[in-house]
Order: C-alpha cells, then structure tokens, then sequence
C-alpha cells in the first residue's frame, strides 16, 4: 500500500510542519521528527525499519532506546492529532508563516441568489480555468497545504468538478467548498464523492424554513436541506455557516437544534455592512454580546458542536491561552477573481483597496506575500480583533473594534458589576 500523500512535510524556518490532509491537522517537529512522520506514514515503514533507516547501529541496546523514543513520539502525535482546533492553527498567532497554509480563490463572482446580507459588488465576472489550473499548480509546489474555493456561487462556474478534481486528486490539497448549496444535485454530489477524504463542505444557512428564506430568498431552505442531507448521506464532511444578524438572531437556536439533530457542526459569523440597504441588519453589540454568552452556555450544557469564529473571544470564555481573531497575511492569502493577492477580501469589498495596486498573483506570490506594501501595512495592525470590522463599523482600521474581544471584555465586566 502506497500512502505517499498522506502527510505534506515542509520546512518552516527552524522547524518543520506535517500536515495530515485526510485529518486537517499540523503537527510540529524537528528535522528527525519531520523524517519520523515521513517514514512511517507516508512510507509505511515499520518502527523497526525506521530505526534502521534513521539511526544505523548494530548495538541491540541503542535500537531498543531509539524505538521506545519512536513509539513516544507517536503516541504524543495520536494525541495532537485527535485535539480539535477553533479558530484556525493555535501556533499562528504572532508569526507569519514563510508560506502560506491555506489560500483562499475566488473563482467566480456569478451568483443565482442575491441575498439580503451580501457583501458582493459585483456578480458578473469568472476567473478562467487556464488561470486557476496554474495558481494551483504553483501553491502546490510551494507546499500550500490547503485551498478555499468561494464565489459568488461556486457551481456556477463551468469548470467547477474539473477544478475540484485538480485541488483534491492531482494535488492532494484538502479542499473547503464554501457554498449556498442551492444547485447541488445528488448527482453532482455523488461524483465528487470519491474525494470524499480531502474535502470539506462549508455551507450558508440563515435559519430553518421561512427563516432563512427572508434572507436568501424564497423556496432556498428546501433546496439546501435536500442538498445537506445528500452530502450527509455519501459521507462528505459538512459545517453549516450562519451569518448572525439584527433580523436573524432570534432564531439562532433553532439552526443550533437543526444542526443537531442532523449531527453536523454549526459556526456563527457577525454581518459586517457593506451596502446602505442592509442596515435593518446591523447587531446592536449588546446584543450580540449576549447572544454569544447564551451560545456558549448551550454549548457546555448540552455539548453541542457550535462555534464562533472570532477565537479571539471563543479563547476568552474558555479559559484559554489568548488567540487572534483574524489571520490574514500571516498563514492564509486570498486571490480574488481578478487574480490580485488581497490583504482583507472583506476591506476590499467595501472599497478600502480601490485605486490602490494591488499585486498579480504569479510564481514569485511568497515574496509579494511577505514585502508588498499593502500586505506589510495590514500587518502592522491588530491582529486580536478584526481590522475589517474597524473599519466597517468605526470608520478606521485603527480603533478598537465595537463588536471585538475588548468590547465583549467589557461586555462581561459590567455584567459582573451588576
């Protein structure tokens, strides 16, 4: 048995990242740690073989030695591998990456529905598959571990199973679908099964019923039901994605209870305006303070699977070690349809990159990812809260975010307070 691609291994300044594609996990090691992890899940050699690859000495007394530190070694990596993450990779915090972990493409911008909370400007335009066939090549041979594929409405692309087969079959990246979910038949489902091991479905989901059509529009809720129960039925991991808002938050229970009874995952995001329409749905932060807390106490007492996307805050509430909210430009990089590198899709939506230069995705996209002026200046900002939502909601990138971990800090003090 050939499992040659189970494991991507790379060297990240002084240490080196394993990526377990099927699991979505990075474990980190050393030189000989990195060749351990090679040898005996990739090769599939016994630890035996490994310690005579490794370590080739004739003492019976020094192999002994040099196996029970191999079966340590994978026993504490049985144990990381089983941890669940929130948040993204824990040990990104501070640190840019040399290369990316994760890129994000936008294939196209088409869309059949035109949700109320929308934050695209433009439904019109598709990256040509000439393109992403040579971006994928690239992020491949710089060893990117994964790929987020986003629209618009990413099957209605032309191309869309021929590029997925490239990121999962080809490439061996593990592959994000993120997806309203309305077009996809049982048909194409099946098809794509296959890759079943490499991908994850993220799909957008407003409510249950009526709930969710009086934001993605009428008869939507039937169409994705029958399509989340049919990626359910052939075995493709799925999260259910809800964008919390004014209108919607009423009702965030009943997709918590949804989710459940189907035994998937669900994450809540907070809607950031991006049109003068949508302020019906702008979140008093109070609001959304409080949502959070009884979130998280449905959590616990009933040890459901639901999450926040700010890790951030989920940190803060669990007791944890401090975590950024936001990522962006220290291990993931974000090609729009037009093929730029993009610092913050969400800032470049409402038009915080307009007439600016933005760089050409190409062969030399990690030297531009770390020295690009404007990659640099977002760096320089606060990664603890989003810079987006700064901008959004306070006019600069540079205050303090209103609905961001300082705010739900002292959220939690006056309430203890009274």
């Amino acid at each position: 048995m050939n499992n040659k691609n189970l494991v991507k291994i790379r060297k990240e300044k002084n240490y080196y990242l394993s990526y377990f594609v099927d699991l979505r996990r990075i474990i980190i090691t050393n030189n000989i740690g990195a060749k351990v992890i090679d040898l005996i899940f990739n090769k599939n050699y016994s630890i035996s073989k490994a310690v005579r690859k490794l370590f080739p000495v004739n003492k019976k007394i020094y192999k002994d030695v040099f196996k029970n530190k191999i079966k340590q070694f994978l026993i504490g990596i049985k144990k990381e591998l089983k941890t669940k993450y929130e948040g993204g990779f824990p040990f990104v915090e501070d640190e840019q990456m040399d290369v990316p972990i994760a890129a994000e493409i936008q294939v196209n911008t088409f869309c059949n529905l035109r949700c109320k909370h929308c934050c695209q400007s433009s439904y019109n335009k598709i990256m040509p598959f000439k393109k992403i066939k040579k971006i994928l090549e690239i992020l491949y041979r710089e060893k990117v571990f994964e790929i987020n594929l986003v629209g618009g409405e990413l099957f209605l692309h032309p191309d869309i199973l021929e590029i997925i087969s490239l990121c999962c079959e080809k490439h061996n990246f593990a592959t994000n679908i993120v997806t309203n979910a309305t077009l996809l038949s049982e048909d194409i489902i099946k098809k794509i099964s296959k890759f079943r091991n490499k991908l994850a479905f993220l799909v957008s989901l407003e409510g249950v019923g009526d709930h969710n059509d009086e934001i993605r529009g009428k008869g939507t809720f039937k169409k994705i039901d029958r399509a989340i129960r049919a990626l359910k039925k052939y075995k493709i991991y799925l999260e259910i994605s809800t964008t919390i808002n004014a209108v919607n938050i009423k009702y965030w229970r009943e997709v918590v209870d949804y989710c459940k009874k189907l035994n998937i995952p669900c994450n809540f995001n907070l809607f950031k305006i991006f049109k003068p329409e949508q302020k019906k749905f702008v979140l008093d932060s109070r609001n959304y303070f409080k949502f959070i807390k009884k979130l998280f106490e449905v959590r616990k007492k009933e040890k459901a699977d639901i999450g926040l996307t700010n890790a951030a805050i989920v940190s803060e509430i669990n007791g944890a070690e401090p975590r950024n909210e936001c990522k962006a430009t220290l291990s993931g990089l974000t090609i729009n349809v037009e093929g730029e590198m993009i610092p913050c899709p969400f800032l470049d939506e409402v038009g915080y990159y307009k007439n600016k230069k933005l760089p050409i995705f190409d062969e030399n996209f990690k030297e531009t990812w770390k020295n690009n002026y404007w990659f640099k200046d977002f760096r320089r900002g606060n990664f603890k809260e989003c810079q987006a939502c700064s901008y959004i909601f306070s006019g600069d990138r540079n205050r303090k975010n209103p609905y961001g971990l300082n705010a739900f800090k002292k959220y939690l003090n006056k309430k203890l307070q009274h």
